[in-house]
């Protein structure tokens, strides 16, 4: 395939790229289909039993938490966690500045961390002088962050529709939802 070049593989089919596709598929170094499933394992029975665990917890925070709380390092708390919004958002930005595919961890990240700025600023500030503020600035956060996961989705299912292509699968889920991971092998 030394004298192949890009304008002889624009002139092949479809079919005879994706039996190329598919043969480059079979070269390409997976995990093994009888490899027992250990790291997905423990990850998949520790989300579950931290959601089950945090439901008693939740009922106890909810009935002995004091009606008002005094914190002297509030400030420290609110600044903190702003550095770490504008760093998250920063190194974010520059990574899909550069198209780095880790740049959608850093959408989901800094989508999480305006949501919850959202949510502490309007439950903190409810019923207090700072009320409209919180309302006024949730009304920025949350769609953009909305805007930032919305886009690591659509970065999630491009990356996912161009390496089916290249195994040569032109037929398969379109939503992110439904589709497999990529380093599973195609036939498992």
């Amino acid at each position: 395939m030394e004298g192949v070049q890009r304008a002889d593989v624009r002139g092949w089919s479809a079919d005879e790229r994706a039996r190329v596709a598919r043969l480059l598929d079979e070269c390409v170094d997976r995990p093994s289909a009888n490899r027992p499933p250990s790291l997905r394992l423990f990850v998949t029975v520790l989300t579950f039993v931290g959601a089950i665990a945090l439901i008693p917890w939740i009922g106890y925070l909810s009935t002995s938490l004091p009606k008002t709380y005094s914190v002297r390092a509030w400030n420290i708390v609110w600044v903190g966690f702003d550095v770490a919004l504008a760093v998250c958002l920063a190194v974010t930005g520059w990574w899909v500045l550069q198209r780095r595919q880790v740049a959608m961890f850093g959408l989901m990240v800094a989508a999480t961390l305006l949501a919850c700025d959202a949510w502490f600023d309007v439950c903190l500030a409810w019923h207090t002088s700072g009320q409209t503020a919180a309302l006024l600035s949730a009304a920025v956060e949350l769609p953009l962050a909305a805007v930032l996961a919305g886009t690591a989705i659509r970065v999630l299912g491009r990356t996912s529709r161009i390496t089916r292509q290249l195994r040569g699968q032109v037929i398969g889920p379109d939503s992110v939802w439904q589709q497999r991971v990529v380093m599973v092998p195609v036939d498992a």
